[in-house]
């Protein structure tokens, strides 16, 4: 008998320290260099970030990499959120 077609990636002890969503500062990643961005989906080891424009990411890179980039969670960490000047 066949089993379901689970989508939802297993977790282990460094998926379970983040969720799509979150603001992550991506280091020490072949391909990119040093930059941020925001988990757009999560895999068992690594994850879909969606890269942001500045410091070394250049629009040239975002063109070659479509704006997304598959990270190890080994060369992720959470980002503290940026404080709103609203308040």
């Amino acid at each position: 008998m066949a089993q379901p077609n689970s989508t939802a990636p297993v977790e282990n002890e460094q998926s379970r320290r983040f969720t799509a969503g979150d603001q992550v500062n991506v280091t020490k990643e072949q391909g990119i260099p040093d930059c941020t961005g925001v988990i757009a989906k999560k895999y068992v080891n690594s994850a879909l970030v969606k890269l942001e424009v500045g410091g070394k990411i250049t629009q040239k890179i975002m063109e070659e990499v479509n704006g997304r980039y598959v990270v190890s969670y080994r060369h992720l960490k959470k980002s503290k959120p940026a404080l709103d000047a609203t308040k």
